[in-house]
C-alpha cells in the first residue's frame, strides 16, 4: 500500500464512525483532494508552492492554538 492510500485509510477510519459507505466515500475524497492538491502545486512556480505550503501549516497552527 502506497503511502498516500495509508494516509487516507487512516483518514476515512478516523472520519467515518464505523459507517463502512462514509468510510469509503472520505478515503476516495482524501485521494481526489491530495492529487488535486499536486497537481496545483505542480503547475505553480516553486516558490509560491513553497509560501502555499508554509502559509497552510501556520493557519493550522493556528487553528490549533484556537482550540
Amino acid at each position: 500500500m502506497s503511502k498516500k492510500k495509508e494516509i487516507a485509510y487512516e483518514y476515512s477510519k478516523r472520519v467515518s464512525r464505523g459507517n463502512p459507505m462514509t468510510k469509503d466515500l472520505a478515503e476516495c475524497a482524501f485521494i481526489v483532494g491530495w492529487d488535486a492538491c499536486l497537481k496545483h502545486l505542480g503547475e505553480i512556480p516553486w516558490d509560491e508552492a513553497m509560501n502555499e505550503i508554509a502559509n497552510h501549516i501556520s493557519e493550522l497552527k493556528e487553528r490549533i492554538k484556537e482550540d
